[in-house]
């Protein structure tokens, strides 16, 4: 399998290919010679070209930029993403035929700001580019994958299971990337889709054309030709990024810059920049950020991450894409986040697509774990552990069920009798019986039940563990993000799974009772247990009554008779003594666990268990996101 991250940036664009049991980092694909491309596209005829042809070769018309900046609120954009897509591919496929032809797992890039339908909108871009079945994935994300893998990097891979922030900030958006622990978390990706670096260079653009003399001219160029705008919008991108590449040098020299225009006659417009003329620049209203200037929306942005992470702060920044350069972007973050240690990607060009790359080799190994768990409960054999194991619960249980119903249950009833609140022993039955309901149906409250379901559910994990061991191991999974075991041997708080295991041990303890108490008293159920540990009860009564007072002194409707109250207290003592011994409570014992062995029983509770642990396992699978052994 071969995975290719695919970064179709705002400013430029670039492809890294990662093999499958590859140990070393992404390569990445040369795109015309070049290992990354300005995003432009146009037409040269019926050809589509990319890159740098389409910005050298004069016979290129309908020369778009920025179009991904424009993808949210645009139709046109939609069009010129496509064309570039398929130029990508095209030129990728001209450098190496068999590029495709192999099994190809490829993933694309999105502001993590864009929304589910505006990711599939784009992946569908993709397939009709001739990318086949694609996988959208968040940059943020991808620098995450990028900055833990990366060797290059050099961050400390203790410091990367810490909490950490990325952030990506590119040509047209700004996306962040919050991680705990390894794993995104639940706040996750989130960003501004409208504050990237080319509003820079618009404004760099924009305050050519007011120092330019022949402006009114070159602004009805613009007007009539798109494509010499776009032109004219790289030159500035270029000025931008030499400027910020050495940003000390330009302190006393300024970085310049010029294009000829050539359309109706030549014109020439000219870029400076300066450090007073960028500081200007980034405190100028902009238009696109509704009158905010580009600093102060920066601050409210990276003050709004701050808020977001403000109860596990980022110990570790990561900074990358193309803007990621920019000396008062990084001195911000360091002001917003001064407990982090902020890290920069040395190549931002090739961070995402070298991310999207490793992403794309995580997520399929994921889909396989995802399909092999699946697999695990379609096999039949989890209902069957259950059903083995059933002695282990049941046994037990009927233990401290039996305990229950004659101490807190039967005695008091008897205790009823004896005073005279119920007139006969027939009437004890009723309130015996309701007693007995309740106590089933309230099991999770219920004194000594949960150690018993907790031991059975010890001892079952253990049967069910080495199976999904088996799985973690054949797909690179972390184990211990899959350990069913209540027994925390890993050491260290920091270790999720402990919290994975303390969730999913005390939610099934629970369904598993719940379970029990559906199965005992659901379904006529009830009436199962009465003919047997509910009719020992009446029946241990009615025979100590009639041996009390002789078989020959009483009839045989006994049960129906308003005795005495001398006569009942009299026999209480002994009725207590009987029903609290051992041999009548091991009597109802075993006729629970005979009633727990009926096939309505088993049958009911083993679909029930079954059902609650797939769920739950499944979703401990699906928190196994990014611990992926390599």
């Amino acid at each position: 399998m071969r995975y290719i991250g695919l970064d179709i940036g705002d400013g430029e664009s670039a492809v890294a290919l990662l093999e499958e049991n590859s140990v070393i980092e992404p390569v990445i694909q040369p795109i015309d010679g070049a290992g990354s491309i300005i995003s432009v596209v146009g037409m040269a005829g019926t050809e589509v070209r990319v890159g740098e042809k389409a910005l050298l070769d004069r016979k290129v018309v309908h020369l778009r930029s920025r179009f991904k900046s424009r993808y949210l609120n645009s139709l046109d954009a939609e069009r010129d993403i496509e064309r570039f897509a398929f130029g990508i591919k095209k030129a990728l496929e001209n450098d190496e035929p068999d590029l495709f032809n192999k099994d190809t797992y490829v993933t694309v890039g999105c502001p993590a700001g864009w929304k589910p339908k505006d990711r599939e909108r784009y992946a569908d871009l993709m397939r009709k580019a001739g990318f086949g079945n694609v996988h959208i994935v968040s940059e943020s994300r991808a620098a995450f994958f990028y900055a833990r893998y990366a060797q290059g990097l050099n961050v400390a891979p203790e410091l990367l299971n810490k909490t950490t922030l990325v952030i990506d900030i590119g040509s047209s958006t700004t996306d962040f990337a919050y991680i705990i622990n390894g794993r995104e978390s639940d706040i996750g990706t989130f960003g501004d889709v409208s504050l990237g670096g080319g509003l820079i260079e618009s404004c760099m653009l924009s305050k050519a054309l007011k120092k330019s003399p022949d402006r009114e001219q070159i602004e009805e160029v613009f007007r009539e030709s798109t494509s010499w705008k776009n032109r004219c919008e790289i030159v500035a991108r270029r000025l931008k990024e030499q400027y910020f590449l050495s940003e000390d040098h330009w302190r006393t020299n300024p970085c310049v810059a010029s294009e000829t225009i050539y359309y109706d006659e030549p014109v020439k417009i000219r870029f400076e920049l300066t450090e007073e003329i960028m500081a200007d620049i980034i405190s100028t209203p902009m238009q696109e950020l509704n009158g905010g200037t580009f600093l102060e929306c920066l601050s409210d942005l990276l003050r709004h991450a701050s808020n977001c992470t403000k109860d596990n702060p980022p110990l570790l920044i990561i900074l990358t894409g193309g803007a990621s350069r920019m000396g008062f972007f990084q001195r911000a973050c360091k002001q917003e986040f001064p407990q982090a240690q902020i890290v920069i990607c040395p190549e931002p060009e090739y961070s995402i697509a070298k991310g999207l790359s490793y992403a794309g080799r995580v997520d399929k190994q994921l889909e396989d774990f995802y399909a092999d768990i699946e697999n695990y409960f379609t096999s039949g054999e989890i209902p069957a552990l259950v059903e083995q194991s059933l002695d282990w619960l049941t046994v037990p249980l009927a233990s401290v069920i039996s305990g229950h119903i004659v101490n807190d249950v039967a005695l008091e009833v008897l205790s009823q009798w004896k005073q005279g609140e119920l007139k006969t022993i027939e009437e004890m039955e009723a309130p015996i019986r309701k007693g007995t309901e309740q106590l089933l149906k309230d099991l999770d409250s219920v004194e000594g039940v949960k150690p018993v379901v907790s031991e059975w559910c010890r001892r079952l994990f253990l049967k069910l563990q080495p199976r999904l061991d088996d799985i973690c191991h054949a797909h690179n999974v972390d184990r211990s993000s899959m350990t069913l075991s209540a027994v925390h041997s890993m050491d260290g708080p920091d270790k999720l799974n402990i919290n994975l295991e303390a969730k999913f041990f005390s939610g099934l303890t629970y369904l598993v009772t719940a379970s029990l108490s559906a199965a005992l008293c659901g379904g006529g159920s009830l009436a199962l247990i009465l003919d047997g540990p509910l009719g020992l009860l009446i029946g241990a009564v009615i025979g100590l009554v009639v041996a009390f007072l002789g078989k020959g002194a009483i009839s045989k409707t006994v049960n129906r008779l308003d005795l005495p109250r001398p006569i009942r207290k009299m026999v209480a003592g002994s009725l207590k003594r009987s029903l609290s011994g051992s041999r009548q409570r091991k009597a109802i014992e075993e006729e629970l666990i005979n009633t727990m062995k009926k096939p309505e029983f088993t049958g009911q509770l083993v679909k029930d268990i079954t059902v609650s642990l797939e769920k739950q396992i499944v979703e401990m699978a699906r928190s196994v996101e990014m611990p992926i052994v390599q």
